[in-house]
């Protein structure tokens, strides 16, 4: 995280310039590191000196920061386009020319865009910064945008000071910046705070272009994947039991254990391996049973049912978490809120999930099912891609997408 060098001193050069024939005045890094600003007082961020009428003259960057600070950084020198960029001066030996002080925030590279205003005159200027970086999505970070602070003012006998504070260690936005700033080029609804920010737990959260995801509410992710997890396990865990494990006396056809609840599009889906000599009555896929269990010859039930185990994590089968809005553009969506940038949203693909007795389609329709249960029908869906939307159990789906 980007922050202010407090103490610091700008290697401040204090260029020639045309005027009148006149140069510019000039003191060495070295000499101006010591600070000039009083006993008790902080040293300048940059200052240029220069002697007038025998006495020295000094032109100081006394502060320089960016919004409402937030409590934990109150040097703040990154930012995002609309926070304002406020800037104090003085002149040291000749106060009356404080008012005189000409700012000048100069953007530097192509992404970065006039301040506005570009100019301001004053021992105080507020600036707004602009972005030039565009909207057509990308696979990798935005560049920062940065400026260059340039302060000057004109002494009595023609002389110019001028102090630079280069943009490497002043303004230029940080990783984090960067990726807020996205939102604010996007024009979306959600414009995520630093706080909002953070390194995810898991690796799979985050598919995006940088190392820090956005969360509208923090730990929503997390929360939404074991919510999921819980109620997958139960609907791969629901076969009934029922007649208890032991039981004698049955006759040959009576049903020890029976598939759990109907799954939309794929119907009862049995998750139980028939035990001694009970008999599946019902379909096999991979030869395993999906139907209900018989007690067999012995009329005895010797099954339990649900003795499937299940040994996978869910997280291993999301397919996209978090995207920034450059990412979630580059990936085919069309769909500037998308609760994907908002990290609101998995997409979970769980065609190579090793569950025994079942089909990459019965699997779709399990988790869209899941789905439904955690946040609503509406909320929960399969696609292919961005934009196409399917039956769960269509072969050419490749997720379902579940948001809240």
């Amino acid at each position: 995280m980007s922050k202010l060098r407090a103490g610091w001193l700008a290697g401040v050069a204090c260029i020639g310039i045309a005027l009148g024939g006149l140069s510019c005045a000039k003191r060495p890094a070295s000499e101006e590191a010591t600070g000039t600003g009083g006993s008790g007082e902080k040293a300048p961020l940059g200052q240029a000196s220069a002697k007038q009428g025998g006495q020295e003259i000094f032109l100081e960057v006394l502060e320089l920061s960016v919004g409402k600070p937030e409590k934990d950084e109150a040097s703040r020198t990154s930012f995002v386009t609309g926070e304002p960029i406020s800037t104090r001066g003085r002149v040291r030996n000749a106060k009356e020319l404080e008012s005189r002080i000409q700012w000048h925030l100069q953007p530097v590279g192509p992404q970065t865009a006039d301040a506005d205003p570009t100019t301001h005159e004053g021992q105080d200027a507020v600036f707004r910064a602009f972005s030039r970086v565009g909207t057509a999505g990308s696979r990798q970070p935005n560049p920062p945008l940065e400026y260059e602070l340039v302060a000057s003012v004109l002494l009595e006998n023609g002389e110019v000071l001028q102090v630079r504070l280069p943009p490497t260690t002043f303004l230029r936005q940080d990783l984090e910046d960067v990726l807020r700033q996205e939102y604010v080029d996007f024009g979306t609804s959600f414009r995520p705070s630093r706080t909002q920010l953070s390194i995810p737990g898991r690796r799979t959260f985050n598919t995006g272009n940088y190392t820090v995801i956005a969360e509208e509410d923090a730990g929503g992710l997390a929360h939404l994947l074991e919510q999921l997890d819980g109620k997958i396990r139960a609907l791969l865990n629901n076969d009934v039991q029922e007649k208890p494990v032991g039981t004698r006396g049955l006759s040959p056809g009576t049903v020890v254990v029976s598939p759990g609840g109907a799954i939309l599009e794929v119907g009862a889906l049995g998750d139980t391996d028939p035990q001694g000599d009970d008999l599946c009555a019902g379909p096999r896929v991979g030869n395993r049973c999906t139907g209900s269990i018989l007690a067999g010859p012995n009329g005895t039930a010797d099954t339990r049912a649900n003795n499937r185990e299940l040994t996978w994590k869910l997280e291993d089968f999301v397919s996209s978490a978090f995207r920034n809005p450059q990412r979630n553009r580059a990936a085919g969506s069309v769909v500037i809120n998308s609760h994907h940038t908002r990290g609101r949203a998995l997409d979970l693909d769980p065609r190579r999930m090793p569950v025994p007795g079942k089909t990459p389609q019965q699997l779709m329709c399990i988790v869209e099912a899941a789905g439904d249960a955690v946040v609503g029908e509406r909320d929960s869906f399969t696609e292919r891609g961005a934009t196409r939307f399917l039956d769960c159990n269509d072969p050419m789906a490749d997720h379902v997408h579940v948001e809240r």
